[in-house]
């Protein structure tokens, strides 16, 4: 144990060995579940650079996951070039998927690249090439885009280079990535769409507990579509994590040197200056009062009518949640809800609203909606992983696409008009009975009421999946 935790210490304490985990990999359950059982409050953004394990820690879950979270996490290059400035890898996958409509195959394959010419300078990039009998990449699979042609699939899933010293962060380039504390859906910036090309900065004061995130993307460079985001973690103590977002899309002739300064409110530019642009604010909090039990949330405040001469509605979204880990058992439940109010990521003008390649930047659940998720999940039984998931969703027929009406008004019940009633359960595994092998396997079962937003109307939906990975 002693040995597993220096090793652990050693690798974790050098900001250029993490990358961090892909936001895809079924393991970040587990990543979530090891800020609760260690019961130190962990960075508001993944993917997760890890932090230097204190002295007075112990391994928080079974050693042997540990390990295999630390391994996916790092940064396959010594940051003194004894490995090579050069290191590819890859991973192959394999599924076949049965439900009620008949059955799918679908294979996939990436190549990632690894460039590190000075020590504090490195290059990630990766290519997916993906097929399926359903025009669908594998679950768990890495691509975010899904085109509409037919046949193979060949993406650019990331590719950034970073310079990168222990206070300063500065990438460039298309980069995967999710902020707030949400298991299950975060409602600012998500994996729901593809990740953003941008240029990305990043101040960490580890001794004041502050770190900064500062980002300017296009959305749509064609159409002069941007997205600016900032974003100040504090954390005053281990075991509580406070975090203030502020986001902003905007369509532009050229860059608005506004926007793009990081350091500066962009709520009062929006208002006196711009009007027309989409604007959000957000915080959310993780806090930890013993090892072993969290609870976490996130406001975000997309249009709140403090002075409401028009009776129009807010447009709020909130998740709150709690996560508890039963160490003697090495059993791990979370339970979830978010409501997201109608209205929320849509905007006057359709430049504006808060879509990149057509989905939703924030919750990939969408406007008019709440959903509740209870999950269980245990690593007795290593290398088994089994994890049990059940959630009701309600769904009202706003979309964001309906845009932020003249007729909007308050009084109205949530969720609007027909609702779509939506329960299901799962039971997903996952196997690593090799270092290079993953074996994922789902049974998946959801029953729906009002289905499409027909009254009376009824579905419901079985599927089965084995998923086989190979990890090179």
């Amino acid at each position: 144990m002693t040995s597993l935790l220096l090793a652990a210490l050693i690798l974790a304490g050098s900001e250029n060995n993490n990358t961090g985990m892909p936001l895809t990999d079924p393991l970040n359950w587990w990543v979530y579940m090891e800020e609760t059982a260690s019961g130190t409050a962990m960075p508001g953004i993944l993917p997760l650079r890890r932090n230097p394990i204190r002295s007075e820690d112990t391994a928080a879950l079974n050693p042997e996951l540990e390990n295999l979270l630390l391994r996916r996490s790092s940064f396959p290059l010594s940051t003194e070039g004894d490995e090579g400035p050069l290191n590819f890898s890859g991973t192959a996958a394999g599924q076949l998927l049965s439900h009620s409509g008949g059955t799918e195959t679908r294979i996939g394959g990436t190549l990632r690249l690894f460039v590190l010419p000075l020590p504090n300078l490195y290059l990630d990039e990766q290519l997916s090439l993906w097929a399926g009998s359903d025009e669908n990449p594998p679950d768990n699979f890495s691509p975010f885009h899904e085109g509409m042609e037919k046949g193979r699939h060949l993406y650019v899933d990331r590719g950034y280079l970073r310079w990168s010293i222990p206070a300063v962060s500065v990438s460039l380039g298309r980069i995967p990535q999710r902020w707030g504390p949400g298991r299950f859906t975060q409602l600012l910036l998500s994996d729901n769409s593809p990740p953003l090309d941008m240029l990305k900065v990043q101040f960490r004061l580890p001794s004041a507990g502050l770190e900064f995130t500062g980002f300017t993307a296009t959305v749509d460079s064609d159409s002069g579509t941007y997205l600016t985001a900032h974003r100040l973690d504090i954390t005053p103590f281990r075991q509580l994590r406070i975090g203030l977002s502020e986001s902003i899309l905007f369509k532009s002739a050229g860059l608005d040197l506004a926007y793009m300064n990081p350091f500066i409110p962009w709520y009062p530019v929006q208002w006196n200056e711009r009007v027309d642009d989409n604007a959000f604010m957000v915080i959310d909090l993780s806090w930890l009062p013993f090892r072993g039990f969290e609870t976490y949330g996130e406001l975000l405040l997309d249009d709140f009518q403090y002075e409401n001469e028009g009776n129009r509605p807010d447009k709020i979204g909130f998740t709150a949640g709690m996560s508890g880990w039963l160490a003697r058992a090495e059993i791990g439940a979370v339970v979830e809800y978010t409501r997201i109010d109608r209205y929320v990521y849509a905007q006057r003008r359709k430049c504006n609203y808060y879509l990149h390649h057509d989905d939703i930047i924030g919750s990939g659940l969408g406007p008019d909606a709440d959903r509740i998720t209870l999950s269980v999940a245990e690593s007795a039984t290593w290398p088994l992983l089994a994890e049990v998931r059940v959630h009701h969703t309600r769904h009202g027929e706003g979309t964001v696409q309906e845009g932020w009406p003249d007729s909007a008004s308050t009084g109205g019940k949530f969720p609007s008009g027909v609702v779509e009633h939506t329960t299901g359960a799962a039971l997903n595994l996952s196997w690593y009975p090799l270092e290079m092998l993953d074996i994922l396997g789902s049974l998946q079962q959801s029953w729906v009421r009002n289905a499409e937003h027909v009254s009376g109307a009824e579905d419901s939906r079985f599927s089965a999946s084995l998923e086989i990975f190979c990890n090179w």
